[in-house]
C-alpha cells in the first residue's frame, strides 16, 4: 500500500463582498473592517432583512470567455467559476500546465435559489381563469413558457460541473451539500482525494448566495438573522454580548489543492499544509441547547487525530462564529474541553462579520485565512468584539490583528443542520 502523500495549498481565488482576489477579503480580516452595508438596494422590503454583505462590481463576463454559457449559470456559479479563474491564476496553472485527467474539483454548496420573475412566467401561465395554480394547466401552458434550459442553472452540482468545463478538468468532481460545514468538507474531502493519489491537483471550496426572496425567506422563518438595528458594519458580532443572530452574506472561495511533490517540482507558492480533516453530526442539533455540543467536539478531536497535532501544539483557531447566542456558546464549550489548559499559546478569531455568512459558503473563505495566518504569521481581529459574553470567554483577538508565529491554525465550521467540520492547516 502506497503512503499517503502530503497536501498543500498553491492558491487562492475569493470573490466577497470585499471585491475580487484574496488580497482585498485578507487585508479587510487584518483590519477588522466589515463590508456589511444596508440591503435596500436588494429591494426586497423587508422590515426584519436590513444588511447583507453584498458583491458591490461583480462582472461575470471580466473572468468567463464564453458568453453564452453565462446564460446557463445561476449568480453561485458564476460566482464559483470566477473564484475557481483566480485560484489558477494565482496557483500559477493554466490548462497546457497540467494533465487534465490528473486534476478535479470538490465544491460546498446547496440550494440554488430560483428567481422569482423567471420562474414566475410558468406560474402565471399555470393560473385557472378563477386565478388559481392548476397543476394541469402548469403542466400543459405552464412549462412551456418557461426558458428550455432554466433547470439546469439551479442544480446543486452545476457549480462543479461549470468550473470542470470552463478549465479543462477531468479529474474526480464531487459537490457537497451539508450546510454551512459544505465548503469545508469540500476541502476536506479534495484533500483525502490527494492524500490517496486519485489525483494530482484539486480546486476544493464552495459558492452561495441567499441575497433573494427566496434564500432570506427560509432565515427569516428559522429565526436566525440578526435583528438589531446599528450602524451596518457594526451589526455582525459573534460572541460579543449583543450577539442575536447572523447577517446574510455572498461570495466564492476556491483552494488550489496539491501534491507535494507536483507543487515542489514546478516551483510553486505553498502557503500551507493541509494536516487533518474532521467531519461529524450532532444526532440531536438544536442551536438553542448550549449543551449540546458532542458533534463539534468530534470534528475538532478528529482533526488534531489526524494530523498527529495536540491541543497545546495549536496557535490559532478560526473559529466559526456564527453569531447565533447557543451556537456561539456551544463552540465556546467545545473549545474549551480542548484548549483550557493552553490559553496562554492559542489566539482565537472569526471572521464572519467581515463578509457576512456565506453559509454553504462560508468555509471556503474562511480556509482562506487560516491558511494565510500560517503563511503571513498575523492573526486578524474578530470584528466588531468590544464585551465578549460571559459564556463565551475565549482568547480572542480583539482591535487589531496580532503578529506572531504560527506553525498551526485550525478551522472550524458548524452546519445548522448539524454538521461539522474542522481542518488543520500547517507551516509548509
Amino acid at each position: 500500500m502506497n503512503s499517503k502523500r502530503r497536501v498543500v495549498i498553491t492558491g487562492f481565488g475569493v470573490i466577497t463582498s470585499c471585491g475580487s482576489g484574496w488580497e482585498p477579503y485578507w487585508d479587510a480580516a487584518v483590519h477588522g473592517r466589515s463590508m456589511i452595508r444596508s440591503s435596500d438596494s436588494l429591494g426586497l422590503n423587508s422590515a426584519s432583512f436590513k444588511y447583507a454583505g453584498m458583491l458591490a462590481d461583480f462582472d461575470p463576463k471580466q473572468f468567463i470567455e464564453n458568453r453564452k454559457s453565462i446564460k446557463l449559470m445561476s449568480r453561485e456559479i458564476q460566482m464559483a467559476v470566477a473564484a475557481s479563474r483566480l485560484a489558477l491564476r494565482d496557483a500559477g496553472l493554466s490548462p497546457e500546465s497540467y494533465d487534465p485527467t490528473r486534476i478535479g474539483v470538490t465544491l460546498g454548496t446547496g440550494i440554488l435559489n430560483n428567481d422569482l420573475d423567471e420562474i414566475g412566467v410558468g406560474f402565471r401561465n399555470g393560473l385557472d381563469e378563477n386565478g388559481h395554480f392548476s397543476m394541469p394547466k402548469f403542466g400543459q401552458d405552464g412549462i412551456g413558457s418557461l426558458f428550455p434550459l432554466w433547470f439546469l442553472k439551479y442544480l446543486p452540482n452545476m457549480p462543479a460541473c461549470h468550473i470542470s468545463v470552463a478549465n479543462e478538468l477531468r479529474g474526480p468532481s464531487n459537490t457537497i451539500t451539508t450546510s454551512s460545514a459544505a465548503s469545508t468538507q469540500a476541502i476536506g474531502e479534495a484533500y483525502r482525494v490527494i492524500e490517496r493519489g486519485d489525483a494530482d491537483i484539486m480546486l476544493a471550496g464552495g459558492t452561495d448566495s441567499k441575497l433573494n426572496a427566496m434564500g432570506v425567506s427560509r432565515f427569516q422563518l428559522l429565526g436566525l438573522l440578526s435583528a438589531r438595528d446599528e450602524a451596518p458594519e457594526k451589526v455582525y458580532c459573534p460572541f460579543d454580548k449583543k450577539h442575536d443572530g447572523i447577517v446574510l452574506g455572498e461570495g466564492s472561495g476556491i483552494l488550489v489543492l496539491e501534491s507535494l511533490e507536483s507543487a515542489k517540482k514546478r516551483g510553486a507558492t505553498i502557503y500551507a499544509e493541509i494536516a487533518g480533516y474532521g467531519s461529524s453530526s450532532d444526532f440531536n442539533y438544536d442551536p438553542r441547547d448550549p449543551d449540546d455540543f458532542t458533534g463539534k467536539r468530534v470534528a475538532i478531536r478528529r482533526a488534531l487525530e489526524d494530523a498527529a497535532i495536540e491541543p497545546a501544539d495549536v496557535d490559532v483557531l478560526v473559529a466559526n462564529g456564527s453569531g447565533i447566542p447557543q451556537e456561539d456558546i456551544q463552540e465556546t464549550l467545545a473549545v474549551h474541553s480542548f484548549y483550557a489548559s493552553t490559553f496562554k499559546k492559542l489566539h482565537v478569531t472569526a471572521v464572519k462579520p467581515v463578509s457576512g455568512n456565506l453559509v454553504y459558503g462560508t468555509g471556503s473563505v474562511e480556509a482562506v485565512i487560516a491558511a494565510l495566518t500560517t503563511y503571513k504569521g498575523q492573526v486578524p481581529p474578530v470584528a466588531n468584539l468590544r464585551d465578549p459574553a460571559p459564556d463565551c470567554e475565549l482568547p480572542f483577538v480583539k482591535d487589531k490583528a496580532k503578529s506572531c508565529d504560527v506553525k498551526v491554525s485550525v478551522l472550524n465550521t458548524f452546519g445548522f443542520g448539524g454538521q461539522n467540520a474542522s481542518l488543520v492547516f500547517k507551516k509548509c
